[in-house]
């Protein structure tokens, strides 16, 4: 049985041209506790049909809270084109916590996250857990995104960067004249190898797309890491 709770939409951030980060609490203030990488269903109801629409979204923000963050491309389906109206204040509700992408510190003290777009929100929770609990962040993560202007709260992954988190932007997609001096060109073993030479040394996490996850872990099996040590969600776009 699903139990939805009442949330009331208290933030919304325009992060990006295309991605929305909204903050919802709790009506009741009840906190939920969870493990950081999981995800939960939104819900929003028609009033005037009774009509309910739900979708997954992984969870940015750290356990235990009485709020839900998630970073979402808006590309007008039927539940973002309703965020597109959104107000602060409104109700929607809320399911949660599900999913298999769990941070798992017992694991090792060692990460890698391998990023493609949005997949980069379950990791933002794992590592605002991380810094919340003054545990110590030996993560390396390679995020992949199309244009630089699609780096997600890039001064929080700056902030990372100052904490120990070893961050790589890679831009898929780089435009004469976009002002973009980074790395550039998709993920893959080479690239892995050149920014996460300890990579063996590390749990593997991926999350983002369907091709972008099979494409990581191909890679990664391509280093001779066993496919059952990684961990791994995907979203479509």
């Amino acid at each position: 049985m699903i139990i939805k709770k009442e949330y009331v939409l208290a933030g919304i951030n325009h992060s990006t041209k295309d991605v929305t980060v909204f903050s919802f609490k709790s009506a009741d203030g009840t906190k939920v506790d969870f493990v950081p990488g999981m995800f939960a269903m939104l819900f929003y109801k028609n009033q005037a049909t009774g009509e309910e629409i739900g979708r997954a979204f992984s969870i940015a923000n750290a356990p235990p809270s009485d709020s839900f963050e998630f970073m979402i491309a808006m590309v007008h389906g039927r539940l973002t084109s309703k965020l597109e109206e959104a107000k602060v204040g409104d109700v929607y509700r809320i399911s949660a916590p599900y999913g298999a992408l769990k941070l798992d510190l017992g694991t090792g003290s060692k990460f890698l996250f391998l990023a493609g777009g949005t997949g980069v929100a379950p990791f933002f929770s794992m590592i605002r857990y991380m810094r919340a609990n003054n545990d110590r962040i030996d993560v390396n993560m390679l995020y992949s995104v199309r244009y630089p202007y699609e780096i997600i709260e890039k001064q929080e992954l700056e902030e990372f960067g100052a904490e120990g988190c070893k961050v790589t932007v890679t831009v898929t997609r780089p435009q004469p004249g976009d002002g973009w001096s980074g790395q550039t060109g998709h993920i893959d073993a080479e690239m892995i190898k050149r920014y996460a030479p300890d990579f063996a040394e590390r749990v593997p996490y991926i999350c983002g797309p369907p091709k972008f996850v099979q494409a990581m872990k191909d890679a990664l099996v391509s280093l001779g890491v066993q496919e059952r040590a990684i961990k791994a969600e995907m979203w479509g776009e």
